[in-house]
């Protein structure tokens, strides 16, 4: 049973009463239209919906909570493995550079010339030797290999293939 200004409570009810001022009729209309859908009266209604409310959880959802940080973690764990698996990589190819090249460091080596480097040269444009290095894979402080790049574009530059400007190494050959 609806409340409304011409019915007082029944005196059972009298100490249980509630006045309910909504926003706008609107809001009434709707409330109703829902408690007759749900076949209860509007009473009743309004109290299940309030009730529903109170009782739903407040606190956040401890298994979300603990599933985020595992995922945070291991999404941390495969960055360092990334990075661990990246620096391995770069390390094997500076130390395949360097056995591929590794006679120019000897005085007979002058003959055998690495295909990249000469490709990255003949592209047109001029190269700064950290570009060259992170192009070719090397690592900037392996001596070695800096030793076998430098070897190579010094004969380079000797035979008139290569120049070296302000810009970087370029080839002119």
């Amino acid at each position: 049973m609806d409340f409304n200004s011409n019915h007082m409570p029944r005196p059972e009810y009298k100490d249980r009463q509630f006045c309910l001022i909504l926003p706008s009729g609107k809001d009434l209309a709707v409330w109703r239209e829902s408690a007759k859908d749900a076949e209860i009266p509007l009473c009743k209604y309004i109290y299940e919906m309030v009730e529903k409310s109170r009782n739903a959880p407040t606190r956040p959802d401890t298994g979300l909570i603990q599933e985020a940080t595992l995922s945070r973690e291991e999404l941390a764990k495969l960055r360092r493995n990334v990075k661990e698996k990246a620096a391995a990589i770069e390390k094997l190819e500076t130390e395949l550079y360097q056995l591929r090249h590794q006679s120019f460091l000897k005085p007979s080596g002058q003959d055998h010339y690495s295909e990249d480097l000469i490709t990255l040269l003949k592209g047109g444009k001029s190269w700064r030797g950290a570009d060259l290095l992170k192009e070719l894979g090397v690592e900037p402080m392996n001596t070695q290999a800096l030793a076998i790049i430098t070897k190579q574009l010094q004969n380079l530059q000797d035979l008139k293939l290569v120049e070296e400007g302000p810009r970087g190494w370029k080839w002119i050959g």
